[in-house]
């Protein structure tokens, strides 16, 4: 009875958060969101079981399907894509601007003016695409919408099953996987967003499942799906290379890098390759939301120069990032599940720390590696994080840095807390 009441708030709130509300109504959706959270927190102490919290993710998910996206406009180039690829155009060597005069069907300029990056190729890598062109085809973006979310849908619940063997393949409560599948934050931008970090992580849950059980080559196509959904995956491959040894290596190397090719083949084109990588150096050198280290860095640099040094610290800030994930693959030879896992933590959270750019959703991540650890400071971090949609809630944007100083130092006073408290080795 008790559970059956918390999980009927958290759906509640959950459904509330999207259907009644968007972007612009932050003071309306926190409370809502910290009452999701309050009632994950309960229902993850209290004597549920794990098949009863399951269903509860798989509910709060469905209750969305027919929500049309309001927290994020991401989807419109989604769509956009879509209907790019159905048309037999590469997305990577077409600048939207340049596809209105073709007259394509659905891709007019009530479309066009709806879209967030009008000037950029598309930054989205060619599994994603596929998903697109599939929600796409079955029609108008309302029904791609709805098509998308059931794929969401499909693909998440089949990696919340490889998350459960996981963990218990290392021994920790099967009930953990709950603090990242009935996570607010997951299922908002996931199934409710649309943002596919959550896909992303489905598959490299599957990919290191298999790689950890000999399975290399089952492993690394699953990891190269990742990568195709999102680059991002890309960060975690020094840990094999450093750690994995003899004959394993190269076959998850020679396989991977077989199957990316034939994943990346749509970019095969020197012209749509070059484009898709200046759209990903754009992301360094121009964007910047929600950060931490690098706005200290930016008004520093603004003290000295006079101007916004993102063109040289966002790529510094990239290379410090790398050297970095390096040194944590390269300074110990242990090669297994619990090391990577602590190492993925930590890489993503580096990685996090340093970016220029860091939307509500990218910390879905370390939200999932963090659960094999004793640390929570990722589950904190996810819910503070929803204080960057404050910057929404003026009529028009302007991102309020008081906000976000704010978020920055209870998650940064926690994890010095939690530093002090345990002590790990990768």
């Amino acid at each position: 009875m008790y559970c059956g009441l918390l999980a009927g708030i958290f759906v509640i709130a959950i459904f509330c958060i999207n259907f009644l509300f968007d972007q612009k109504d932050f003071f309306s959706i926190f409370p809502l969101y910290t009452l999701a959270f309050i009632s994950l927190i309960l229902l993850y102490k209290c004597q549920c079981s794990w098949k009863f919290l399951l269903l509860l993710g798989i509910v709060s998910r469905a209750s969305l399907i027919f929500i049309f996206p309001g927290l994020s406009d991401d989807i419109y180039r989604f769509y956009w894509d879509g209907r790019l690829v159905l048309s037999g155009i590469s997305p990577y060597g077409a600048l939207p601007q340049d596809v209105l005069s073709k007259n394509l069907p659905f891709l007019d300029q009530p479309l066009f003016d709806l879209l967030n990056s009008q000037q950029y190729y598309t930054i989205y890598p060619p599994i994603s695409q596929l998903y697109y062109a599939l929600s796409a085809f079955m029609g108008d973006i309302g029904t791609a919408s709805v098509t998308m979310k059931i794929l969401f849908l499909i693909t998440e619940t089949i990696g919340v099953v490889y998350l459960i063997r996981l963990l218990k393949k290392v021994d920790l409560p099967v009930r953990l996987f709950s603090l990242y599948f009935i996570n607010p934050l997951v299922i908002i931008e996931g199934v409710g967003n649309l943002h596919y970090e959550v896909l992303m992580i489905s598959f490299i849950c599957m990919s290191i499942y298999y790689i950890f059980n000999k399975n290399i080559i089952y492993g690394s196509f699953l990891m190269s799906v990742s990568i195709g959904i999102k680059l991002l995956p890309l960060m975690v491959l020094p840990y094999f290379w450093f750690r994995m040894q003899g004959k394993d290596k190269w076959i998850f190397f020679s396989s991977l890098v077989g199957f990316l090719i034939i994943i990346f083949l749509p970019m095969a084109s020197g012209v749509e390759f070059v484009s898709f990588l200046s759209s990903v150096d754009l992301y360094f050198r121009k964007f910047e939301f929600n950060a931490g280290i690098y706005y200290i860095l930016r008004w520093l640099g603004e003290q000295i120069s006079g101007y916004n040094l993102i063109r040289y610290l966002g790529p510094l800030l990239g290379l410090i990032t790398i050297g970095y994930n390096f040194y944590l693959a390269a300074k110990n030879k242990v090669f297994d599940l619990k090391s990577f896992i602590i190492y993925c933590l930590l890489a993503w959270t580096g990685y996090l720390l340093l970016a220029t750019t860091v939307h509500p959703w990218y910390v879905i991540p370390i939200l999932f590696f963090g659960i094999f650890t004793s640390f929570r400071y990722t589950f904190i971090w996810s819910y503070l994080i929803f204080i960057s949609y404050v910057n929404y809630s003026n009529s028009v944007y302007y991102e309020n840095l008081w906000w976000i100083a704010l978020e920055y130092f209870l998650l940064l006073a926690y994890i010095f807390l939690e530093v002090n408290i345990r002590q790990v080795k990768v």
